[in-house]
């Protein structure tokens, strides 16, 4: 009889031992009774988180930097190129300012005081291979041409200089309303190609990305 009394005490003991010290849940793992275990969903295949995004999200969140894209003269370009920046997860921000547009570079000589003066500088730049020169009307000047790019101008400034001339190199330009489109971009993550996001529309100049303005 007694050792079946040992038995039961000792079966007792190792009970007690075991439910104290280590069926004991694991610190941080409770969990309601019954409730079902939850897993957290998973990114869809080639996803980016929001905040891990470049220009995704609050464009003011996290580090980064303000870049600005224009000038764009007119709202159907900036609408389409605001679309084009939206399809690479970038978002937009518009403002309008005045920006100056170049409209080329005018060569001619200046202080020519009588018709004679203007005939012989013509004759001269004739004979120097500059056939295309013209007096300008109501004005002292003989022009030697209009160029749309800087260094065209000054390869016909240098042709009026061997014919015995002093050319002036004059750009010309006009002040008209734009919008620029700022993007708020991660660190060290470059803006979309220009031509890429100007493709398709007839711009009188491509617009260039630069820094936002404060």
């Amino acid at each position: 009889m007694r050792p079946l009394i040992y038995t039961f005490v000792l079966a007792n003991l190792l009970f007690f031992g075991w439910a104290r010290w280590i069926d004991v849940p694991l610190a941080g793992h409770k969990s309601a009774a019954g409730a079902p275990l939850q897993l957290a969903p998973a990114l869809a295949a080639g996803a980016v988180p929001a905040a891990a995004a470049p220009g995704g999200g609050d464009p003011g969140a996290g580090p980064g930097h303000c870049v600005s894209l224009g000038p764009l003269t007119d709202t159907v370009a900036t609408a389409a190129v605001a679309t084009a920046l939206r399809a690479r997860n970038l978002n937009p921000r518009e403002h309008q300012g005045t920006a100056v547009m170049n409209d080329g570079y005018l060569v001619y000589v200046d202080h020519l005081d009588s018709a004679a003066a203007r005939s012989r500088a013509l004759k001269r730049l004739s004979s120097g291979g500059v056939r295309d020169a013209a007096a300008l009307p109501d004005t002292n000047k003989v022009s030697a041409g209009l160029f749309s790019s800087k260094e065209g101008a000054e390869q016909r400034a240098a042709a009026v200089r061997a014919a015995g001339l002093a050319p002036i190199v004059d750009a010309r330009t006009h002040t008209i309303s734009a919008y620029w489109l700022n993007v708020q971009l991660a660190i060290d993550f470059p803006p979309p190609a220009v031509p890429a996001l100007v493709a398709g529309l007839n711009l009188p100049s491509e617009p260039a990305w630069g820094n936002c303005g404060p």
